[in-house]
C-alpha cells in the first residue's frame, strides 16, 4: 500500500540545488528507511527534515512510503518503508556513522532482542556510488536488496518502474 505524506514522494526541482549536487556533492547514496514502532510516518518526516538541513547533504528524491508485512519474525506490526536518493560530500564512513547516530536519535536501541525485531527507525545504505565495499558491519551494495520486497518496491519508484 502506497502512503503519501508531506515529503514522500519528493523529487528535487530546484535547479540551483541540482547544480550544487552535481558539482560539490558528488557522492550518491541510495538508502532505505523502515520503521514499525511508534509514529513511523512522523519519524520519516523528522528524518527528512534533519537530512534536508544537513550542510553536506542534498535530498534528490524520496519514494512513496510503502506499508509492508513484517518478515522474519512476523508476529509484529507491519513495516513502513521508503527510499531516499541523497547527494553528499561525506565519505562512506561518515555517512554510516551519521545514519548510526540518527537511528539512536530516533529511539532505536543497538542491542536487538532478536533478528528483524521491531524498531523505531532502520536506515540501510543500499548503494554508495555503485561501489562494492566490505567493512566489518557494512556491505555494499546491500546484500539483501534484490530479494526483499520492502527494498525493491521503494527502489522501483526511483527507477520509474510500475509495481
Amino acid at each position: 500500500m502506497k502512503i503519501f505524506s508531506k515529503h514522500f514522494p519528493y523529487v528535487c526541482s530546484d535547479y540551483k540545488q541540482i547544480y550544487l549536487t552535481n558539482h560539490f556533492f558528488n557522492n550518491q547514496v541510495i538508502c532505505n528507511i523502515g520503521a514499525n514502532i511508534a509514529y513511523c510516518i512522523q519519524t520519516f518526516e523528522y528524518l527528512f527534515t534533519f537530512l534536508q538541513k544537513h550542510p553536506k547533504i542534498v535530498i534528490y528524491a524520496a519514494s512513496y512510503i510503502y506499508k509492508n508485512p513484517a518478515f522474519g519474525y512476523t508476529k509484529q506490526p507491519d513495516f513502513y518503508n521508503a527510499s531516499l536518493v541523497l547527494y553528499t560530500s561525506l565519505c562512506i564512513r561518515n555517512i554510516f556513522t551519521l545514519f548510526f547516530y540518527l537511528e539512536r536519535k530516533f529511539g532505536r536501541m543497538r542491542k536487538r532482542i532478536f533478528k528483524n525485531s521491531p524498531r523505531t527507525l532502520d536506515i540501510d545504505i543500499i548503494f554508495y556510488n555503485n561501489m562494492k565495499i566490505r567493512f566489518n558491519h557494512l556491505y555494499l551494495p546491500h546484500p539483501a536488496y534484490s530479494y526483499r520486497e520492502n527494498i525493491m518496491s521503494t527502489l522501483k519508484f526511483h527507477l520509474g518502474l510500475s509495481i
